[in-house]
């Protein structure tokens, strides 16, 4: 890790240490990571979710097909859960930052 590296981690927890003084920073804050954290395992998880289809279209034997749709199956399961549960920490860090 270089100095500038440092430099930079110091900036950024400066910066989201002084916007969180206030109510509506930490607000901010948790709904910024929150839409952040939901965008990157959608991402992911639609990426995943197209090589699973994509190996449902090679496949050539009827075993190869199975376990292509087990893991499609089980990529939109974890997906789901995943996205549900940044959401419920989402809501209940809202919850304890602003309670109203």
């Amino acid at each position: 890790m270089r100095l500038i590296h440092l430099i930079m981690a110091v900036f950024v927890a400066a910066l989201l240490l002084a916007i969180s003084r206030h109510e509506i920073g930490r607000i901010m804050l948790v709904v910024f990571f929150t839409g952040l954290g939901e965008f990157i395992f959608g991402a992911v998880a639609i990426m995943t979710l197209f090589q699973t289809l994509g190996a449902i279209g090679h496949a050539n034997r009827l075993s190869a097909y199975v376990q292509a749709v087990a893991a499609t199956a089980i990529v939109l399961l974890v997906a789901t859960a995943t996205m549900n549960g940044i959401l419920w920490l989402g809501w209940w860090l809202l919850g304890v930052v602003a309670p109203y």
